[in-house]
């Protein structure tokens, strides 16, 4: 009776430990695995259609602040070329009117 006893338990406690290894070694069920591997593919293809998609938000990011850098550069040009003109036509006109007052 106590040899029938202690194999039992004994059984017992190899077949906890085995349950308990296999929980340890494998976090998921087979289903997770079968899920996993068939939309593994698809997963990485999302990841990869937003790593393009947010690479192209900042170049297009980047491309919108360049061009707001010319733009206003252009302008700045156009303000310096106006106030050039305008400096020389007042210079004719200080010219024009020594010319005069002579």
């Amino acid at each position: 009776m106590m040899k029938k006893l202690l194999i039992a338990s004994l059984v017992l406690v190899i077949g906890g430990a085995a349950v308990v290894y296999a929980a340890d070694s494998e976090p998921t069920t087979y289903t997770e695995r079968f899920i996993q591997k068939h939309t593994q593919k698809i997963v990485d293809k999302e990841k990869q259609l937003q790593q393009e998609q947010q690479a192209r938000e900042e170049a297009r990011a980047k491309q919108k602040e360049e061009l707001q850098k010319k733009i206003e550069a252009n302008q700045k040009a156009r303000e310096d070329a106006a106030n050039a003109r305008k400096q020389k036509i007042e210079q004719k006109r200080q010219l024009w009117n020594q010319l005069i007052s002579e």
